[in-house]
């Protein structure tokens, strides 16, 4: 029984740039699950992978309010049956697929039967924060077993903390006018995008040695680390064809932890064959999968 990627969905707010991060993924969260043709208490296991949320929000566990908000399983299950168990997953850019490779997990194990990975971000104080360049969007991506298909066969993450100063954010107070605030700063250095290609590059050699890959069957790479250009240079650094490349589509090339959901929603994975997944983010950190269809 092989996991795999039933429908994802991604959501942008349009033309009102006041819609927060929440709404964003609760959005997706239900076009996904109609996609999929599926029912909110379907999902039995929901994870948040997102990291810049609304006023900076960070208790209670997001993925618990979205739950609500979608409808998933609200109360608990007569006689102790299952319900959906939704938490957090904090690894920046690279949270989506750990949430993922967590689902894998329990799919696997037969303790679930589907589960959701959410991600998004949006300037959590517009006009306050410095440094934020990520374009508001939320990503949902449901998973489930199918016995016909072997989906994800191998992950790999690594941390190269060298590098951990390319890519930091913060949040600190600040007194002003007798009184203060908190701002989120992010900074991203120049040299950011030419580390985060090495790294990834690493890190999809060594998921391809492992997992028995020859890069050159990969049919589509499926890669963001909130720069643009990053999925065709990766390409270029694994002799996959450029034209195999698949980046967030336009307008969110620098989106964060919803990137991989993004480019997910602009391609056919069953039509690719065997699909490389990478991101890259702050650490620097790298998280890679092999999907095969």
């Amino acid at each position: 029984m092989g996991t795999v990627i039933e429908a994802t969905a991604t959501a942008i707010p349009g033309g009102d740039p006041a819609v927060g991060a929440v709404y964003l993924v609760d959005a997706a969260a239900r076009a996904c699950l109609e996609r999929a043709h599926r029912a909110p208490d379907d999902v039995q296991l929901l994870i948040n992978a997102g990291v810049y949320l609304d006023r900076n929000i960070s208790e209670p566990a997001i993925a618990s309010l979205i739950q609500e908000d979608i409808d998933a399983n609200p109360e608990p299950e007569p006689g102790g049956g299952q319900g959906t168990l939704s938490f957090d997953v904090r690894n920046g850019a690279c949270g989506l697929l750990t949430g993922i490779e967590l689902v894998h997990g329990l799919l696997a194990s037969g303790t679930i039967e589907a589960g959701m990975v959410v991600a998004t971000d949006a300037d959590p104080e517009p006009g306050q924060t410095e440094g934020f360049g990520f374009p508001p969007v939320g990503g949902a991506i449901l998973l489930s077993t199918d016995a016909a298909h072997p989906g994800f066969t191998g992950f790999r993450f690594a941390t190269f903390p060298e590098y951990g100063d390319r890519f930091t954010s913060e949040i600190d107070w600040r007194t002003e006018d007798g009184g203060g605030r908190n701002v989120l700063t992010v900074e991203i250095a120049d040299d950011y995008p030419a580390r985060a290609l090495e790294c990834a590059e690493a890190t999809a050699r060594e998921l391809a040695a492992a997992d028995g890959l020859d890069l050159r069957e990969v049919g589509a790479l499926v890669a963001a680390a909130s720069t643009p250009g990053f999925a065709p240079a990766l390409a270029e650094r694994l002799g996959i064809p450029p034209t195999r490349a698949v980046p967030p589509p336009d307008g969110l090339a620098s989106a964060h932890t919803a990137a991989l959901a993004a480019a997910l929603d602009s391609v056919s994975l069953p039509d690719a064959g065997t699909a490389l997944l990478v991101s890259a983010g702050s650490g620097i950190t790298v998280a890679a999968a092999v999907y095969r269809g």
